[in-house]
């Protein structure tokens, strides 16, 4: 006998859904279940709304929602959740996917010779990109970490009992191919002194990943969070000029037609991987793994577990720490606000 409670749609918030990596998972998503109930999370509501028609039009009867939010604006996020609180009962997936790549330009010496020392090093890194270092935000943090990390915790605390009445909520945090433990620094935790904020974000992304799921066990909550790596997207983060994107969007596919793996190009194909693990049996998933999509030569994308050189639970905790006190002092001012 089938349950009410196997029988509701399910429900997916993508953040960053317009574009990208987020638009190619409300389509796998889609593609998997037409009835599953969208909710894009995007910061401007005329490329959401341009979007979701293009949606519509390939998925008719679609369930669509936008949402707007300002992921590296504390209480903008907090009204988010607000509203996702008014207008849902559980939410089954929480798709961290929305985040920037704040630049200044390009080091042309670096490209020459990144180029030349390691060609698929230089399509899968940002490191001839110039990072802007010592960003704030309005809130006073680090912008990119805001934006990529901070913003996502927020989300996750605040709509956490709604993961939990899910039966099996699942938060899928989109890492990188460049996150690694040499960018972060757990005293400089929101990377306002580091070269590669982007970077240093990424491996905080993995860290929360997967510190998170011991207090849900601890505390007994159906949710489990994991990380997942798009591969490399030709895609406009960074707002660097178009030429440069086209003209890497060919080495890309050059590249992958010899054989390099990671070079998945289009937000379709990078979203590969943030599927499988909402989709795939929990008890098959590994939660200290970063589930990467890569796309042969032959244009065949699939999904590949990699373990995380590195990963420091030390650290991870000590994150977490620091995040759950910014996210308290955050909702005791976004409380007060309302009170006033």
């Amino acid at each position: 006998m089938t349950t009410k409670k196997e029988e509701r749609p399910k429900v997916a918030i993508i953040t960053g859904a317009n574009t990208g990596v987020g638009y190619g998972i409300v389509q796998h998503l889609l593609e998997e279940d037409i009835g599953t109930v969208i909710v894009m999370a995007c910061r401007n509501h005329t490329r959401a709304n341009n979007a979701r028609d293009t949606l519509l039009a390939e998925f008719p009867g679609a369930n669509i929602d936008i949402k707007l939010v300002d992921l590296g604006s504390s209480i903008s996020v907090f009204d988010f959740c607000k509203a996702i609180k008014n207008s849902y009962s559980q939410v089954d997936y929480l798709f961290c996917n929305g985040g920037i790549l704040s630049t200044s330009g390009i080091n042309w010496s670096q490209v020459i010779w990144q180029f030349l020392e390691s060609p698929v090093g230089f399509l899968e890194r940002s490191d001839a990109t110039i990072q802007i270092v010592g960003e704030l935000n309005a809130d006073g943090m680090g912008n990119v970490f805001a934006a990529n990390v901070f913003g996502h915790y927020i989300m996750g605390r605040e709509i956490e009992s709604l993961l939990n009445n899910s039966g099996e909520g699942r938060v899928i945090w989109t890492s990188s191919l460049t996150s690694e433990k040499s960018t972060f620094d757990i005293e400089d935790w929101q990377g306002i002194k580091s070269s590669v904020p982007y970077e240093s974000s990424k491996w905080a992304c993995d860290l929360v990943a997967f510190g998170s799921n011991v207090r849900y066990k601890n505390e007994k909550q159906d949710i489990v969070s994991f990380s997942t790596s798009p591969g490399v997207v030709a895609s406009s983060i960074g707002n660097l000029p178009i030429w440069i994107t086209k003209l890497r969007t060919l080495l890309h596919y050059a590249f992958r037609t010899f054989g390099v793996t990671s070079q998945n190009i289009t937000g379709y194909r990078g979203a590969v991987a943030d599927v499988f693990v909402a989709l795939q049996p929990v008890h098959a998933l590994n939660y200290l793994y970063r589930y990467t999509s890569l796309t042969n030569w032959r244009g065949t994308s699939y999904v590949e577990p990699m373990e995380v050189p590195d990963y420091d639970p030390i650290d991870a905790e000590k994150l977490l720490q620091h995040c759950e006190l910014a996210y308290q002092t955050w909702k005791n001012k976004y409380l007060q606000s309302l009170s006033t």
